[in-house]
């Protein structure tokens, strides 16, 4: 009778599954549940000896409701009511009371307890409605035995295991778009994993006995491992794939489990997709070696390898660029004499070879090094080629979907890039890439090799060969009138299409002409997507108006498409039904807006955009972010040329007080930034990406505040996104991890047109943004540190009336224990406080020149010389290594930058004594010599105020720095170089002040040091003195005839010991030069310009004359040089009697006599005022 009941229940529970019918089901366990009941309570009144428990009797298994539960999961029952049934099994059939048993539950209903089977069955229907925590959390209650010495309820098997490794697996999702589900589970093996479903699936694992487990629990366990190998392949926090593998390896070995072939494919499959070749190898290579072991002593062991563990294996190599493990791999397969599972050898079949082509077609799409792709191609050829050599074997002969990946390897346009690729062996070396230069040719190549060996060209074949003729249209057409001979005429379409795809990226259109001309021979009618691809070579070539006419052809109108036919022979509609004209969607006109806004047709655009409203059509929101990303672009351009305007406008104003301030007149790129900015309300949860293209395009549109509102946006989602996810290990900070790039951006455009405001805006944001998640570091790390403190916006400190070069306390932002993305600099950076610098210079804010530098001091500190391992061969503070001068350098030049910005900007506000100071803090701080364009910019400044022996100074303390790349090499007296520029453009702005002297002690200084030319010409003839000046510029000239006489007087006067004009008996001969490397041949520059300084800047004038016989050099008259040195003598003395009449008056008391007297007349004539005021008060 129980096994008659029993298959009626079974049958009636499973019919009404059919239907769906899951309250007919409850009804039927109900139903049940009672007859049992009701026959129990009959035989107990019937028969005494059951009274006893002599003869229990019971008709229900419990497997009755393990078909429900099962047959649940087939309909839209709830999980209320899946959780109903199953707590009406376990609480009221199955009692849970511990003191009476299960036995007396329901009068003993059932004739066991519950089994593995109904909570399979359970957790199985849970993980069918998603409800993964939910099965887990049951999982736990029943099967598990708990801390406080509960005992299990139901004994779990190894297909428990299964189900809930398989419900993790499933439940991640390759999209990224993970729930994150925190835990505090962590393996001290591997540490956490960013896959909560894999830290969930190691704490079950450790609920299993090894009774409980075999390959297929484990297999499923390593599903898990290898999904979320996928999701995080790309993202900044990495799956530990290898390790995790070989510890669920080390836990087989531990329970004494053997792992079958399938378990060891999915882990190979893990390597394949984690791109893990040397592990891929490696366990090949074990369970080769297990195979050909003759020791059978070993309970454990690896399996023998089989064709689908080659397979990945050789796919994992192929995936990275491992061209030479491929190929050996392939040799090994083909020697191996391993079996696989079905019993046949382990022979490299054409699928295998497949494989590897298809791995290598996967990884060329992914990569974005054009050298990387190259390499994959110069591996798919090699493979190929391997194919070809070895068709002797049927199953390894090359087949059509082999030649289709190499052409569609060869539609990446990277022929070029692998020939440029060095074969690492023979192994590598393709016959096809050294024999052919062009990709048609090529092509062309392998189409015939297809014929050769009877394999029929599909459309696939013919689609890939056109993407690969990409730039040749000839080929394309050749090619698509040989695909018109396929049947189906939907493949014909389809390479039709290809081709469409070829003349868009060209802007081909009388490719397109052709196409469509031989698609209406053919009798081929057009798509949507046809329709598309036209849009887009008509987008290409800048024919927007063709764009328009296409559109308006489409609703039906004949002019349209007699002006496509007249204008670019294009018939459209004889390519249609004459009643059915395709309805246009969204993708079209998207594509036609996109293509108006690239060639700034924004009549067309909107026109189109007018046309879809009324037509009640949408643009979905991909389509609205390229549009969007479009207006940017073209507001960006339209800014481009704004700056050039405003830069040509400020070279041509007279009298400019900020030469360097632009005020470019935003009109075009304004309203494109509105109208992106009004299109972007639309789009929903816009991207990391759109918005920070929108804030951009509004920076460099002037549209200051919309920028830094969607900039606060961004920092908003930012801090939502850290506060949410950083807890948990599957946080990437994607938002953190890019704001860094927008804000050097967003103060690239303020530094570019001096605006300071917004610059200062932005960086009280960025600060701001800096203290959210500084905080939250601290409450991550449990840092105990003083957080509370209040963040004083940066505008607040740079702007206020307190000038004082201090040093700024730095945030460290790098502590430990922190996450990976918190460890980022998010707060500003170096370059960022060179940009807010460089914006300072511009606008003349030299106030907030003076407050910033501070806080730049420990970024160039960290460039100091000292620092490199070069100059310091111990460890830093941390433990770590130091880096290397050449690195440092690299940070400093982004760096050096600001000292010249201040420094200009202390030039054009006169602040000399702040230009002073700035230069050499910035060599306290560097240790390195400041920039070129700082010096002489001080020296400027110095120079307008008569600061010479100040310019003196500073030269010197410049000079006299070290140069760390200094070696002694011979120098070219031609060359520019830091010491020729830095004394050249001092003398000049000395010599433009009038301060000759200062100018001259200048010149002798760099002449006697080597760094400047010396003008003297040795000669053994004692009446003439040669002086050269080539190469020198009015003032080193001017600087180089004086110091060159006086020299000359100060050694005749030192030999000859006499004086005045009798001393000086020489002509003085200066060499000029004719002007043959002047702009215009032979009209010298110099030598008019040493004739007036002459007669102009030397009293009493000296004449000059032309050199017999040499134009370029003029003869001084020694007479005119005597009476000019008589003249400096005269000054000379001069100057050093004011000087000591001077010294005499502060020596004897008279001046502090007199001052002291004015001071005290000034203080009587106070008092007397005041109390003569005092009186008429009274």
């Amino acid at each position: 009778m129980r096994e008659i009941l029993e298959v009626s229940f079974v049958q009636s529970i499973r019919a009404a599954s059919e239907v769906g019918d899951f309250v007919l089901i409850r009804k039927i366990i109900h139903a049940a549940v009672d007859y049992a009941y009701a026959f129990v309570q009959y035989i107990k009144r019937m028969d005494a000896a059951f009274v006893n428990n002599i003869h229990p009797v019971a008709l229900l298994r419990p497997r009755i409701f393990g078909e429900a539960l099962s047959s649940l999961e087939k309909t839209k029952a709830s999980v209320s009511k899946i959780k109903g049934l199953w707590n009406y099994f376990i609480k009221d059939v199955a009692s849970d009371d511990e003191e009476e048993g299960w036995e007396k539950s329901l009068s003993c209903v059932l004739t066991s307890p519950p089994s593995a089977y109904e909570l399979n069955a359970m957790l199985s229907t849970l993980g069918s409605r998603g409800k993964i925590r939910a099965a887990i959390k049951l999982y736990k209650q029943f099967a598990v035995e708990t801390s406080e010495g509960r005992t299990v309820i139901i004994e779990a098997d190894a297909y428990t295991a299964s189900v809930l490794f398989g419900m993790l697996a499933d439940s991640i999702v390759l999209t990224g778009d993970n729930e994150s589900w925190s835990n505090n589970t962590t393996r001290s093996e591997i540490g956490e994993s960013p896959c909560w479903q894999w830290n969930e699936a190691m704490e079950l694992l450790d609920t299993f006995s090894s009774n409980q487990l075999n390959n297929v629990a484990y297999a499923s366990l390593l599903k898990i491992n290898e999904k979320a190998t996928e999701l995080y392949d790309k993202q900044a926090v990495k799956h530990a794939s290898v390790p995790s593998a070989m510890m669920v390896l080390d836990r087989m070995k531990q329970d004494g489990i053997s792992p079958d072939v399938v378990t060891c494919s999915v882990i190979m499959s893990t390597f394949d997709k984690g791109h893990h070749w040397k592990a891929a190898v490696s366990l090949l290579d074990a369970m080769h070696e297990a195979s050909s072991r003759s020791d059978l002593t070993n309970k454990w062991s690896l399996p023998p390898p089989n064709v689908f563990t080659y397979a990945l294996a050789i796919s994992t190599c192929a995936r990275c660029d491992k061209s030479d493990a491929v190929l050996s791999l392939f040799d090994q397969m083909a020697s191996s004499r391993a079996q696989d599972i079905e019993g046949g050898m382990t022979t490299p079949y054409t699928w295998v070879y497949n494989k590897a082509l298809m791995a290598c077609v996967e990884s060329c799409h992914s990569s974005t090094s054009r050298s990387g792709r190259g390499i994959h191609l110069a591996t798919a050829m090699s493979i190929l080629e391997k194919m070809e050599d070895e068709s002797m074997n049927k199953n390894s002969a090359p087949n059509v979907d082999s030649y289709n990946s190499v052409l569609a390897i060869l539609g990446q346009r990277i022929m070029i890039d692998a020939k440029k690729t060095k074969p690492k062996s023979t192994h590598q070396s393709s016959r096809r890439l050294s024999k052919f230069d062009a990709n048609s040719d090529l092509v062309f190549d392998i189409l015939d090799e297809m014929k050769k060996r009877g394999i029929k060209w599909n459309a696939v074949t013919y689609s890939n060969a056109i993407l690969a003729c990409f730039s040749q249209p000839r080929e394309i057409i050749r090619l698509f009138q040989m695909s018109v001979e396929l049947e189906r005429k939907a493949d014909v379409l389809k390479v039709a299409n290809s081709a469409l795809t070829a003349a868009a990226n060209l802007g081909d259109i009388p490719l397109v002409s052709e196409v469509i001309s031989f698609l209406s021979q053919a009798k081929v009618q057009i798509n949507l997507e046809t329709i598309r691809l036209i849009v887009l070579a008509f987008g290409k070539s800048g024919d927007c108006d063709s764009i328009l006419a296409l559109l308006i052809c489409l609703r039906g109108q004949d002019f349209a498409n007699d002006l496509l036919k007249d204008g670019h022979g294009i018939d459209i509609l004889s390519n249609l039904p004459k009643k059915f004209i395709p309805v246009l969607d969204e993708r079209i006109y998207s594509a036609s807006i996109t293509s108006s806004l690239k060639n700034d047709e924004l009549a067309i655009a909107d026109q189109i955009l007018q046309s879809m409203k009324i037509k009640g059509i949408s643009l979905n929101q991909r389509s609205l972010q390229d549009i969007i990303i479009e207006y940017c672009r073209m507001a960006m351009e339209s800014s481009k040329e704004e700056y050039k305007a405003a830069r040509i406008a400020k070279q041509n104003e007279p009298e400019c007080k900020y030469p360097d301030l632009l005020e470019p007149i935003y009109f075009t790129s304004s309203a494109r930034s509105k109208a992106a900015l009004a299109l972007v309300k639309a789009v929903n949860k816009p991207s990391f990406y759109l918005l920070s293209t929108v804030a951009k395009a509004c920076a460099a549109s002037g549209l200051w505040q919309e920028s830094r509102s969607i900039l606060r946006r961004m920092h908003r989602s930012a801090v939502r996104e850290l506060k949410e996810g950083a807890g948990s290990a599957n946080f990437n900070g994607k938002f953190l991890a890019e704001l860094p790039k927008l804000h050097r951006y967003l103060l690239k455009f303020c530094a570019k047109s001096g605006h300071i405001t917004p610059a200062l805006n932005y960086a009280d944001d960025i600060q701001y943004l800096a203290q959210q998640v500084r905080l939250h570091r601290k409450s991550f790390s449990n840092d105990e540190t003083d957080s509370t403190s209040s963040l004083i916006s940066i505008s607040s400190i740079l702007l206020s009336d307190t000038h004082k070069m201090e040093r700024k306390q730095q945030s460290d932002l790098t502590r430990r224990n922190a996450l990976p993305i918190l460890e980022r600099p998010i707060g500003l950076t170096g370059l960022d406080w060179t940009l807010l610098l460089t914006a300072a210079w511009r606008g003349g804010h030299w106030k907030l020149c003076v407050g910033t530098l501070p806080y730049l001091s420990p970024y160039v500190k960290e460039t100091h010389p000292k620092h490199s391992r070069e100059l310091s061969k111990d460890d830093n503070d941390n433990g770590l290594r130091r880096p290397s001068l050449k690195t440092l350098d690299r940070k400093y030049s982004q760096l050096e930058s600001a000292i010249t910005a201040a420094v200009l900007c202390f030039e054009i506000r006169s602040q000399y004594a702040w230009a002073i100071r700035a230069i050499e803090d910035w060599m306290e701080w560097s240790g390195r010599r400041p920039p070129r364009q700082s010096v002489v910019a001080a020296c400027r400044v110095l120079a307008k105020r008569y600061r010479g022996t100040e310019i003196l100074n500073l030269v010197s303390k410049v000079i006299s720095i070290q140069d760390v790349h200094n070696e002694e090499v011979p120098r070219d007296p031609s060359e520019y170089t830091y010491e020729k520029a830095i004394y050249t453009e001092s003398i000049n702005a000395l010599y433009r002040s009038g301060l000759y002297d200062d100018a001259d002690h200048l010149y002798a200084e760099g002449s006697r040091s080597g760094y400047l030319p010396s003008a003297v010409i040795e000669s053994s003839d004692t009446t003439e003195l040669t002086l050269d000046l080539h190469g020198m510029g009015s003032p080193v000239a001017h600087s180089a005839v004086r110091v060159s006489i006086q020299n000359q007087m100060a050694h005749i006067q030192s030999s000859n010991q006499s004086q005045g004009e009798k001393a000086w008996k020489k002509d003085v001969i200066i060499i000029t030069g004719q002007g043959l490397r002047s702009e215009e041949r032979l009209k010298p520059v110099l030598r008019p310009e040493v004739q007036r300084m002459l007669t102009e800047e030397f009293f009493p004038p000296i004449g000059s004359s032309t050199v017999q016989g040499n134009l370029g050099a003029l003869r001084l008259q020694r007479e005119d040089i005597a009476a000019w040195l008589n003249n400096q003598q005269q000054q000379k003395g001069e100057r050093l009697l004011m000087i000591a009449d001077a010294l005499r008056g502060i020596s004897s008391g008279a001046r502090i006599e007199r001052a002291i007297m004015s001071s005290g007349n000034r203080l009587e004539q106070a008092l007397i005022r005041k109390m003569q005021s005092e009186k008429q008060n009274d």
